[in-house]
């Protein structure tokens, strides 16, 4: 008697392992169908990135010369070294800097001249890629840390010395530099930006402040920003005259208005982004990267609206963006092992809009058969399990 019941009992087991193996599969299967219904309707990615060919680079500034060309300028972040990328044919070109030191800032002139804030170098250097010429222009404060610069409409180069607390000019014709103190000791200028008018303005990072300068008579003008611990760093100008800037700690775009003197913000959906960089197309649309968030937004002023597009390469450290005057916006990656530089085109980003727009109701349609088909299939599979179980418990009576 003993036999029988433990064959019986044997029979009984396997066929419920093989019952509960079959229905992990069936499960599995049911996940399967649901993932794959998710990547049909999901969103086409409108960032293309162009992986650095050079290990570690961690490209850190940007600058594009918008002379045609199309040239864009990456600035290492750990060597005294650029980086040269060609859109004709996505290749890259790197140059070595004949003096010792770190770029921290770097811009274009409309001429195509290069310009680098060498902060630990303690000077503003130029090169000139048609002839691969650099030149040195030592700073007159000592370890002034020169941090970020910008280039005017006259070609005279601006620049804001971190440490020695100062904004300077150059003029590369004479070679002179001017340097103008700033009002708030320690502040900690961060950002540079020209105005049409020709007034140079900044960002005073542990300030928490804007300021302006008038080359004309050389007085600034500070402006304490509403916001406490805004962290103001990137700064940029619109057709306008509307000055926006990075706030880094609050996850915002502040906005100031200098004839008003009025303050407005732009809050950014997601939390924590670390706002690092800002710029501003033709058509005033403002865009920005999200450090933390890895992400690329862009916001309106027109709509008031903020659209946020994901960085395909995971944390990868977006830090500085510029944008060409096609509109096209080119940010850099920083991660050691992203190591990339991103390209997101506005007409991409709208040509997903319409496509979306125009085929809405068939992805809604689409959709709903997807959730359809996928509650016939679970409805069916847990009846089929239900009876499955219910006929082995009769069998095994």
């Amino acid at each position: 008697m003993i036999l029988p019941v433990k064959a019986r009992l044997m029979a009984k087991t396997v066929k419920l392992s093989i019952f509960h193996i079959m229905a992990q599969v069936l499960f599995a299967f049911i996940f399967l169908c649901l993932i794959i219904a998710g990547d049909s309707i999901a969103d086409d990615s409108v960032i293309k990135e162009f992986v650095i060919p050079i290990p570690a680079v961690s490209p850190a500034r940007i600058a594009i010369v918008n002379d045609g060309s199309g040239h864009i300028w990456l600035a290492y972040q750990n060597e005294n070294k650029m980086l040269r990328f060609t859109q004709s044919d996505n290749a890259f070109k790197e140059y070595v800097i004949p003096y010792s030191g770190i770029p921290a800032g770097i811009a274009a002139a409309k001429d195509g001249t290069i310009w680098i804030a060498n902060s630990s170098g303690n000077s503003i250097i130029s090169f000139n890629p048609s002839t691969d010429k650099y030149k040195s222009f030592p700073i007159k404060t000592a370890d002034s840390n020169p941090y970020d610069l910008a280039v005017a409409s006259s070609g005279t180069v601006w620049f804001v010395e971190r440490e020695g607390n100062k904004i300077g000019s150059l003029t590369p014709e004479t070679g002179v530099i001017k340097e103008y103190p700033i009002p708030t000791p320690y502040s900690h200028p961060s950002a540079i930006a020209i105005d049409k008018k020709g007034i140079v303005w900044i960002t005073e990072i542990d300030a928490n402040k804007l300021a302006s300068l008038d080359p004309v008579n050389g007085k600034i003008i500070e402006y304490i920003i509403p916001t406490p611990f805004a962290n103001p760093s990137s700064i940029a100008i619109d057709g306008n005259g509307m000055v926006w800037f990075a706030e880094m700690l609050t996850g915002r775009i502040g906005m100031f208005n200098p004839a008003s003197k009025v303050f407005n913000e732009v809050i950014v959906p997601t939390l924590s982004p670390v706002i690092s960089s800002i710029a501003i197309d033709q058509k005033g649309l403002v865009w920005f990267v999200e450090n933390r968030g890895n992400k690329i937004g862009v916001f309106d002023p027109v709509s008031a609206l903020v659209n946020e597009y994901e960085i395909p390469t995971s944390k990868s450290l977006p830090t500085s963006i510029a944008v060409d005057r096609e509109g096209i916006a080119w940010f850099t990656e920083s991660d050691r092992d992203a190591n990339r530089i991103g390209r997101l085109d506005i007409a991409d980003t709208l040509k997903v809009g319409k496509k979306q727009e125009e085929s809405g109701k068939g992805e809604k349609s689409d959709r709903i058969s997807h959730i359809i088909m996928m509650v016939f299939i679970a409805v069916v599979s847990m009846t089929l399990l239900v009876f499955g179980i219910r006929s082995i418990k009769r069998k095994g009576k």
